[in-house]
């Protein structure tokens, strides 16, 4: 019996060659697909970028340079295969399909997609300062109907907002001596109202800023600019469209939150 059926998996789709001496059949993972009928969510994630922001000498808990290089990243997807929108925070990147982008096996998206990650990241930080260690990203692929989409995203600004909270409530405490273990006894466990308090108590309130709580949202938005028809010989209006970047985005739990990303949706402008 064959590899992948003895496994349980789909028939590999492998695009490796075919003959007497292939082990295509062991690809097991190639015949495994974005089902049809669903959107679907690509989340990438930094690996060892506690390693970067140190080398770099980035600012802590958040460095602005570092997640305007996640926000490039994002736009790549959008420029390759059209991505629907984007939302990012830390060091993850979520990108949203509507559409499947020209492939649909799952073992390809996450490998193509986490090398250009790597590789965009790797020339945007290196706008700041010459490196030589290997930066990477980790990829999977979430399925997701129409409710599913807000509710992801709704998922993903909250732990958004824990990591912000968390991560001010570090200093806080830096500030007060504790490190290492001590410090992580009096984190853990505790809700975001008391993580609050605390960075309320040390001053450091007023240093968060709205995309360190809230993430950072990139879709396509229309716009219309002056152009030229040739053939009539006259000035025209037309229809564009580009990413926007918004640093300061709804939150999607809120009416009014549900009512843009669905309004974004139905409107075709994701």
């Amino acid at each position: 019996m064959k590899l992948w059926k003895k496994l349980g998996f789909p028939k590999p789709k492998s695009e490796a060659s075919k003959g007497e001496l292939s082990l295509v059949d062991n690809e097991i993972y190639s015949g495994v697909v974005v089902p049809e009928g669903y959107y679907y969510f690509v989340r990438l994630d930094g690996w060892c970028f506690h390693r970067i922001c140190k080398e770099l000498k980035l600012k802590k808990p958040f460095d602005r340079f570092l997640a305007t290089a996640l926000c490039k990243c994002a736009e790549e997807f959008f420029n390759i295969f059209n991505c629907s929108l984007a939302y990012s925070f830390s060091d993850e990147i979520n990108l949203l399909f509507l559409k499947k982008p020209g492939f649909e096996r799952i073992e390809k998206i996450d490998s193509v997609f986490a090398g250009i990650a790597s590789s965009k990241a790797t020339i945007e930080l290196r706008k700041l300062k010459k490196f030589d260690f290997v930066i990477g990203f980790d990829c999977r692929v979430i399925p997701a109907d129409k409710k599913d989409v807000l509710r992801y995203l709704i998922w993903r600004q909250a732990e958004c907002k824990r990591n912000c909270y968390n991560a001010f409530a570090q200093i806080a405490l830096e500030k007060k001596g504790f490190c290492g273990e001590a410090l992580s006894k009096r984190l853990a466990g505790k809700k975001i109202s008391a993580l609050k308090r605390l960075i309320k108590k040390e001053g450091l309130l007023d240093k968060i800023k709205p995309w360190h709580e809230k993430g950072v949202l990139l879709y396509w938005k229309k716009y219309r600019k002056k152009g030229y028809d040739p053939i009539r010989n006259e000035e025209v209006i037309v229809e564009r469209r580009k990413v926007f970047v918004d640093w300061n985005p709804v939150l999607f739990n809120s009416a009014s939150g549900k009512s843009f990303i669905l309004n974004l949706m139905k409107n075709g402008m994701v």
